[in-house]
């Protein structure tokens, strides 16, 4: 009897508990679902504007507009989840310049890609929080509502609603009928009427060109049917072949790297290794052949010392994007150059997690690191355009940081992209290694001794490959030069270049230790 009572006593006490339980995650699992797939963001993908909103078909769609058909690609995500890339207006000057970025762009996806997943991963989380709070009122409610109610008054609503089991069941049924008349009305019409449009046919890509070789990333590309498609074919063909030409050339040099892996220095246990680039301008391409020389090479650090795009403007988001996803296990330490000014490119970087230096001395992977951006503001063809200060003010401001550092925290390596910014701090001997691009070819390194010192500048050539502003394209205007460079206790001890030729060959320049 007793076990009775105690058993009756710990069910009365568990089971309001086990209920709004129940109720929370009930609550949260509809808010959340409900709130993900009615969700859209809108963000910058290649050289547009577009709408994300997330599906559960299985594919990542683009809706391109009325000219060219529309392309989806099977996403192989788990529970089938989708995207629907709704493709909007854009900054360039004619469907020739649009079309050929935006194949460019294709041809080396995997930043957009992961800047779709992160809007998607985004939207999950926002949704799931707003549907965990949504839970957790209900169920503050609830309970605020039986405890309110006491044991006794809830005794008493239960006998009644008990006494009128059989009533309250045919009232629950009418209303039952009431709800479900009144959804038919809303959505039952425009189910039952035939619509206008037939369903989308897709055919595959390779179907629609059986004429062309595709790899196996274009072979699961799905078009659909229909006129602006078959009138497109031409537009089509003409994309793919850019695409291919694209894929090719940096796809040798990045199988190519491993062939010249053995002639790279290999970093002992004590050693840390960096990777510098310089002046990509949109050139997304060498981005996976940059990212194989750093593994090759032993690198966890990139050095960026800017002009990542060629005019600074907001659809260059991409090409921070492919930084990000291609070097997202490095740490990167950052700058941006003349042609990335007016703050859309510091903003891209420092949300892809880039420390972005400046004018405080910082310390990464312990490397003291000084520098800042360049302040004059180049657009593409345009001529420069000053900014806050001028490069001579810009390199005495540095040097004065610089020089004001005690013994114990010089200045281990400073980046700027003009090597005119450093002049002043490289005089004075106040930092070991000054790093800078801007003019496309390689300066350096160069060695010096300041009151018994030892400074070393460099200047990287261009990592895209850039004759001018612009390198995004299917081949390299020049080589592609990276360099690695290698740090003893937070101190820069040794140089090696690693460089692209436009013939698809990669050479590597001889190990250049630097001077203590």
């Amino acid at each position: 009897m007793v076990l009775r009572l105690v058993t009756k006593e710990r069910l009365r006490t568990v089971a309001p508990w086990a209920g709004l339980s129940l109720l929370f995650v009930l609550t949260s699992v509809v808010v959340g679902l409900f709130g993900f797939v009615n969700d859209s963001e809108r963000v910058t993908i290649g050289a547009h504007a577009a709408t994300v909103s997330p599906t559960f078909d299985g594919h990542a769609t683009l809706d391109l507009g009325a000219v060219l058909p529309r392309l989806r690609i099977p996403t192989n995500t788990p529970g089938g989840i989708g995207v629907n890339v709704d493709v909007q207006e854009t900054d360039a000057d004619n469907l020739t310049e649009l079309l050929t970025r935006d194949t460019l762009i294709a041809s080396q996806p995997d930043g957009e890609i992961g800047r779709i997943k992160q809007v998607i991963q985004e939207m999950a989380v926002d949704n799931a929080v707003a549907g965990a709070g949504s839970g957790l009122l209900v169920v503050v409610v609830v309970a605020t509502l039986w405890t309110a109610l006491g044991v006794r008054r809830r005794s008493e609503l239960w006998h009644l609603v008990h006494r009128h089991e059989r009533r309250t069941e045919h009232r629950m049924i009418v209303i039952l009928v009431a709800m479900l008349i009144t959804i038919a009305s809303i959505y039952g019409p425009g189910r039952m009427r035939q619509a206008d449009v037939p369903p989308t046919q897709w055919q595959p890509l390779f179907k629609l060109l059986p004429e062309m070789s595709f790899d196996n990333r274009l072979k699961t590309v799905e078009v659909a049917s229909g006129f602006s498609t078959t009138g497109g074919v031409g537009v089509i063909r003409t994309l793919v072949e850019t695409y291919k030409k694209s894929t090719e050339l940096y796809g040798e040099l990045k199988d190519r790297v491993a062939e010249v892996s053995p002639q790279l220095h290999k970093p002992n246990e004590n050693e840390k290794v960096a990777l510098l680039v310089s002046d990509r301008h949109d050139n997304i391409g060498i981005d996976g052949f940059a990212a194989e020389v750093g593994k090759a090479g032993g690198a966890k650090l990139l050095i960026d010392a800017g002009d990542d795009t060629s005019s600074g403007q907001s659809w260059e988001a991409f090409s921070i994007n492919s930084l990000r996803q291609h070097f997202k296990d490095f740490k990167v330490v950052s700058v941006a150059g003349n042609h990335d000014a007016g703050g859309h490119v510091e903003e891209f970087m420092r949300k892809a997690g880039f420390t972005v230096l400046d004018s405080k001395p910082v310390e990464v992977e312990g490397i003291r690191f000084l520098g800042d951006s360049d302040p004059t503001r180049t657009g593409l063809g345009s001529a420069d355009t000053p900014g806050d200060e001028t490069i001579e003010q810009q390199s005495q401001r540095l040097a004065d940081i610089a020089c004001d550092q005690p013994d114990d925290k010089r200045i281990s390596t400073m980046v700027v992209h003009d090597p005119s910014s450093f002049a002043d701090t490289a005089a004075r001997g106040c930092a070991t290694l000054l790093l800078s691009g801007h003019l496309h070819r390689q300066v350096g390194p160069e060695h010096r001794v300041v009151d018994n010192r030892a400074v070393t500048t460099y200047t990287n050539g261009t990592t895209g490959g850039a004759a001018y502003a612009f390198a995004l394209g299917y081949t390299l205007r020049k080589p592609g030069e990276v360099t690695l460079i290698t740090y003893q206790k937070g101190l820069p001890v040794g140089l090696q270049t690693v460089t692209a030729q436009p013939s698809g060959d990669v050479t590597v320049g001889p190990y250049t230790p630097l001077g203590s």
